[in-house]
Order: C-alpha cells, then sequence, then structure tokens
C-alpha cells in the first residue's frame, strides 16, 4: 500500500470446471497510474466512492450487478450505494435489443452528430418505465420538443395543471444540469434546417441559409446568428448529407373539410409560382372552407415542419419548390 503498487502472478484460473494454466510471469502494477484493471463486478462500487457518486441509474439487465456493488459499498467500501433509478431495455425499431454483441449500438457520439447534448439527455430522463424503441430518426422530434420544453419553462407557452408545468419545467433544468440559461434560444423547426440544408448551394450551405432565416424573420436584418442556432444548422447539414429521405412525417388527421381545402390549394400551386399569390390564397381558401385562417396556416406548418408554427409560408413554399410541397400535402390527405 505505501509504494501503491500490487503485486501478481499468471498462476491460472478455472474454465467450465477444466483448470487452464498459466504463464507463471510475476509483475508488479502502480494503480495510481491506471496500470491494471478492477473486476467488472466490483467496479461500479470503487467508481462510486472514489467519484462521490450519489445518484446511478441502471439498466434491469445488470440488477443483480448492482446489488452485489450496493454490498460492496456498505460492507467494505464503507460508502453509502448511490439512489438508483432501474430503467428497461432500449430497443432498435425491428423490436431487438440494442446490443454490443447483436452489432446495432448506437453510441452518443452518433446522437450528438444531429442533435444537442440536451436533446440527448431528454431522450434518457423524461421516462424510465417501460421497454422504449430507439432510432436515429427519433433526433429531429426530441430536438423540437426540446424547444416546446423550452417555451414551457420561459412561460411562452402556457400549461394549466401546475403539477404538470412544475414536473416539465424540472425535467427542462434537469437537461441542463440544473444550470439552465437566462433566456431562450432561437427556436428553428429542424425540419426546416433540414430542407434548406438540402437545397442549399455547395460550399455555401451556412451563409444560405442564414440568409433564408433573415427572409422568414428568425433573424432580423443584420442580426448575426447565435452559437447555439450555428450548431443548429451543423446538426441539421449532418442529417441532410446522411439522412436526407429520412425526416419522420408528422400524423394529423384532417376533416373532410380541411381536406378539401388541402387539396384546393394543391390545385393553386400547380399553376402559381409567386410567394405573394400563394400567401394570399391559402387565406382565401381557409375563408372559401369556412376554416378560420390561423388554424389552416397550423395544418400546412404541421404537414410541411411538423411544427404548428413557422416562417411566412408563401415565400417558404417558393423556396421548397411547388412540386415537393404539392407531395407533402397529398400524402397528408390520403391518411
Amino acid at each position: 500500500p505505501k509504494e501503491r503498487k500490487v503485486l501478481y502472478v499468471c498462476e491460472g484460473m478455472e474454465v467450465k470446471g477444466k483448470w487452464l494454466k498459466g504463464c507463471g510471469y510475476k509483475g508488479e502494477a502502480d494503480y495510481t497510474k491506471g496500470e491494471g484493471k478492477l473486476s467488472w463486478k466490483g467496479e461500479f462500487a470503487a467508481r462510486w466512492k472514489a467519484l462521490d457518486i450519489r445518484f446511478e441509474a441502471y439498466g434491469k439487465d445488470i440488477a443483480d450487478s448492482v446489488r452485489v456493488n450496493d454490498r460492496i459499498c456498505q460492507e467494505i467500501l464503507g460508502f453509502p450505494p448511490p439512489m438508483h433509478a432501474r430503467y428497461e431495455m432500449f430497443l432498435d425499431k425491428s423490436g431487438r435489443k440494442i446490443s454490443k454483441s447483436i452489432g446495432n449500438v448506437f453510441t452518443p457520439q452518433v446522437w450528438l452528430r444531429y442533435g444537442s447534448p440536451q436533446s440527448l439527455l431528454l431522450l434518457t430522463l423524461k421516462r424510465f418505465v417501460g421497454t422504449r424503441t430507439l432510432d436515429v430518426t427519433d433526433i429531429p422530434q426530441y430536438m423540437m420538443e426540446f424547444d416546446e420544453l423550452e417555451d414551457i419553462y420561459f412561460g411562452r407557452k402556457k400549461i394549466a395543471d401546475e403539477m404538470e408545468r412544475a414536473k416539465l419545467t424540472g425535467l427542462y433544468k434537469y437537461c441542463w444540469h440544473l444550470k439552465p440559461p437566462e433566456k431562450p434560444s432561437i427556436h428553428v423547426p429542424y425540419n426546416l434546417l433540414v430542407y434548406l440544408a438540402k437545397i442549399a448551394p455547395e460550399g455555401k450551405e451556412k451563409e444560405f441559409i442564414i440568409e433564408k432565416l433573415r427572409t422568414y424573420r428568425y433573424l432580423g436584418k443584420d442580426e448575426e446568428p447565435t452559437e447555439d442556432l450555428l450548431k443548429r444548422i451543423e446538426y441539421a447539414l449532418n442529417w441532410a448529407k446522411d439522412y436526407a429521405k429520412e425526416i419522420k412525417e408528422t400524423t394529423i388527421q384532417l376533416s373532410e373539410k380541411e381536406k378539401r381545402a388541402v387539396n384546393e390549394l394543391i390545385e393553386f400551386l400547380k399553376t402559381e409560382e409567386s410567394a405573394e399569390k400563394i400567401q394570399n390564397a391559402i387565406f382565401q381558401i381557409a375563408r372559401k372552407n369556412e376554416i378560420k385562417p390561423s388554424d389552416f396556416f397550423k395544418i400546412l406548418y404541421t404537414i410541411l415542419l411538423g411544427t404548428p408554427k413557422g416562417p411566412r409560408l408563401g415565400p417558404y413554399i417558393a423556396a421548397m419548390g411547388r412540386e415537393n410541397v404539392m407531395q407533402a400535402l397529398r400524402k397528408a390527405i390520403r391518411k
């Protein structure tokens, strides 16, 4: 102990009832330099004490190991084991357990290529009960869900139930490690950024997207993008490069009256390219079908962007291309 070294001998070990003789090598390792590794069954307890861990969630498949490490903490190390929360397994979209041995591992590094650290924490903290499916195509939804959570925290979205509001604001704080920002970020729908990334000229993608965001009034005329917004643009560019066709479509239930209105807009878009005329037509079609224009805009935003609000629709439809927009609208009225 004084020299902080462990002496060892390669004597051999028993495997499935048979003794396998070791090579007989004798050596020493300095444990302060990371020369060696604890056996996995006691490593949790050592880490908990060394790092003063007070909370540790675990998957139900290692419940026995956690119980053993709790006893090691209490009976050997003299350290109170951390408080635990047990979560169920994560499954891939085919229903198989996510596992190294299967080879379908989904690492945090993959998530962080397309989404923020806060969206990843939202995934892990929002629910512990029940088996959950997980796929890279979930990331845009979690990014938009976190924006909604931020709106609730800063009072931009009202929640009538006080208990529910407290729960959601608490979840937001934990996603920021209890150090939330003083003001909300600029919320640009993830789908919008991806669509802009897909049509941006090569080599000038960021400049193109930033200019479009000024056009759509997410940024002021001379306003520079924040660091957070630049990161969002980077996530969207990565997504557009790797998963351009895999944005999940938002399912929306339309009444017959709403379907007629959407169909009329499709017919209008077949012959009209002007952004201003498209904008005016949306108002006219809504009133003609006895739909509040604000409700019709929400329907269109949800179909095209996955959120109930967004940029001025006329210029957005013109920029995205009428064919792309008509295709999305047709899918919505067929459901």
